[in-house]
């Protein structure tokens, strides 16, 4: 198959322009991808080249010509790029509303007179749809003028039409709206040296054509997966934008390594239709592909239902996704999901690795998420069955990494070199704090939780998170009611908090704890579950069960004395007594899960609950992470 374009490049602002003759260049052979099964394939090829420019310049006042069009064989009428409010460029250049454009030039062949673009000197935006006089063609001229549409040189902004097929997106002369384009029809050709930069834009624009082809994934019908290629050169970056609507919403970034470009669409609703454009840039300017659409398919059933309401307007609730699993709290031999919800509750991405998954955990470069069993394992030197799985994004590699996680329990969490630290049961009935580093596949030891702790005999270890201002880890740990910071380098003990061995005075907390957040080197935050008893066995936690909460502790490094700096309890209370997890936002906002009620509570920095996720019966869930964009590093 061949698909043939003329093609247009618009130079940098501010370079001179010399006269081109437009290239007509054809690409072939593009190769046709299988469709995975299970998943809707097609291959689309561009018909064309929508370029957009970047943030429109100061002092315009009409929008793109929406019309402009130049007539079949090529004669272009002036005016035909000028910013006017209702005006259209008939063929020849006869302005539909307006007046005829009176410097208009026909070209011989189906180009504009060298030098121009599209209605080369034409009017200043005006309502009324009248062009300028005196549009004839400058001489190599590139910039546009602010405060108008009129083309100092020989050219009118970016309002112009590019080549065959091509029409433009964004930016007139300034300040307008941004038109629909003129575009140019079949025949009629831009002169060389269109398009340059107006007075203000940030972003040149450049001509090429792309070939690409989508399908969803044979295992996560969710997941969009692009491949494509173009004609513009020596790329500096590129983007894919998609959504629902053409007006996109979400950008999918394009790792320009990757073979065939391979880009991964997130985050979409199942058996909807959903709109993309590839963006593409190199050192001379900025092209944009047509509209392309792909139909997601549909995810397993049986889910749990999760309803989402709205408790107040007194914030701005953080929206983007929810990551977590579905938790079985004495495992399962069984397989349920791995899942990723959107703003609405809906899902978006689900996995099942195999048994129970409280832990799930995306690695930094965002290609892939971790999975866990929760591996309750009761006496001593027991090691239980661990569970640990390395999933890409798109499903299509399962990685079952068990074998190097012997004892891994609860969760785990990714470092900025993607080595994964988490904690397993050990010898003497306290768990060892662990590394596992992908690139050598090696697993070490960086110490025993009882050594860490200090004077102690039984250590369960429930949470981990790594601090990255000072490169140690923070664990919580059960049966002593601590919260320890450890030095990856040598294992030794930076401090303890709460507890017999405490390092700080100050405030303190009994009940039992289990998820946290490390906010900096001098604060954290922290799921108090409050509960009487330990349910994992051992003495009681001495909690009086009326209502779990999230402490924020603030610490006075050189003092030594630890501050309760803010807590939410919810109102009723609600009493989560295993499991739980807290997040801080962002914006400032808390995420408060009772995992084990089924319930999680985005509250404002003033406590106020803004809005309430709710599982139904059975859907309890494991720790969660929530992310404004499934791209690029987890916010802790």
């Amino acid at each position: 198959m061949s698909t043939c374009f003329t093609a247009l490049h618009t130079p940098r602002p501010h370079r001179p322009l010399r006269a081109r003759k437009p290239k007509r260049r054809c690409l072939r052979g593009c190769s046709r991808f299988a469709a995975l099964s299970l998943a809707a394939g097609f291959w689309l090829a561009a018909s064309g080249c929508s370029t957009s420019d970047g943030s429109e310049g100061s002092g315009g006042h009409g929008a793109a010509g929406s019309g402009g069009t130049s007539a079949v064989g090529g004669a272009t009428g002036s005016g035909g790029s000028a910013a006017t409010s209702s005006g259209t460029t008939a063929a020849g250049g006869a302005l539909t509303g307006g007046q005829p454009g009176s410097g208009g030039i026909a070209a011989s062949g189906g180009t504009s007179a060298v030098g121009g673009a599209i209605g080369l000197g034409g009017s200043e935006g005006t309502t009324g749809g009248t062009t300028g006089r005196g549009g004839s063609t400058g001489a190599g001229g590139s910039e546009g003028t602010t405060g108008g549409t009129t083309g100092r040189g020989g050219t009118a902004g970016r309002g112009g039409a590019t080549g065959a097929g091509g029409s433009t997106r964004g930016g007139g002369t300034g300040g307008g709206a941004a038109g629909s384009g003129g575009q140019t029809a079949s025949g009629g050709a831009a002169g060389s040296g269109g398009g340059g930069e107006a007075a203000g834009g940030s972003t040149a624009t450049a001509s090429c054509t792309f070939a690409q082809e989508a399908t969803t994934s044979s295992k996560i019908a969710t997941v969009g997966i692009v491949t494509w290629s173009t004609t513009l050169a020596d790329l500096t970056e590129a983007h894919i934008d998609f959504g629902l609507t053409t007006s996109y919403g979400y950008t999918a970034p394009v790792d320009l390594k990757a073979a065939d470009y391979r880009t991964l669409l997130l985050g979409m609703k199942p058996t909807k239709t959903y709109n993309y454009r590839i963006v593409a840039s190199n050192g001379s300017g900025q092209c944009t592909s047509p509209n392309y659409t792909i139909t997601t398919g549909s995810l397993p059933t049986g889910l749990s239902k999760i309803t989402v309401s709205n408790k107040s307007t007194a914030s701005p609730l953080f929206g983007g996704f929810l990551i977590t699993g579905q938790f079985v709290q004495n495992g399962s031999s069984g397989s349920v999901p791995a899942y990723i919800v959107d703003a609405d509750g809906d899902y978006v991405w689900v996995f099942a690795p195999g048994g129970d998954v409280p832990g799930v955990k995306m690695n930094y470069a965002g290609t892939h998420i971790w999975t866990n069993s929760v591996n309750i394992a009761f006496g001593g030197g027991a090691t239980g069955n661990a569970t640990v799985h390395r999933v890409s994004m798109d499903g299509l590699t399962n990685d079952n990494l068990s074998s190097k996680f012997t004892g891994q329990n609860h969760q785990l969490t990714v470092l900025p070199d993607e080595t994964v630290a988490f904690y397993a049961y050990g010898s003497n009935g306290c768990d060892d704090i662990k590394e596992y580093s992908p690139g050598t596949g090696n697993t070490k030891t960086i110490v025993n939780s009882c050594t860490a702790i200090g004077g102690v005999s039984a250590a369960h270890v429930n949470d981990i998170q790594y601090s990255k201002d000072d490169d140690t880890l923070v664990f919580s740990e059960l049966d002593n009611q601590v919260i320890v910071k450890v030095k990856r380098s040598d294992g030794s003990t930076v401090w303890t908090l709460n507890g017999g061995q405490a390092a700080f005075t100050g405030d303190t907390w009994k009940g039992g704890q289990h998820g946290i957040h490390v906010l900096g080197l001098d604060k954290l935050i922290f799921f108090n579950n409050n509960s009487t008893v330990n349910m994992g066995g051992g003495a009681g936690l001495g909690g009086d069960g009326s209502g779990s909460s999230a402490v924020e502790l603030a610490l006075d490094l050189s003092g030594k004395k630890m501050t309760k700096a803010w807590s939410y309890k919810a109102s009723p209370s609600i009493q989560n007594d295993i499991m739980g997890d807290v997040q801080r936002l962002p914006n400032g906002n808390t995420i408060v899960a009772y995992s084990t009620k089924g319930v999680l509570h985005e509250v404002s920095a003033d406590g106020t609950l803004l809005q309430e996720w709710s599982w139904d019966l059975g859907g309890q869930f494991g720790y969660i992470e929530k992310r404004a964009t499934l791209y690029g590093p987890p916010p802790r």
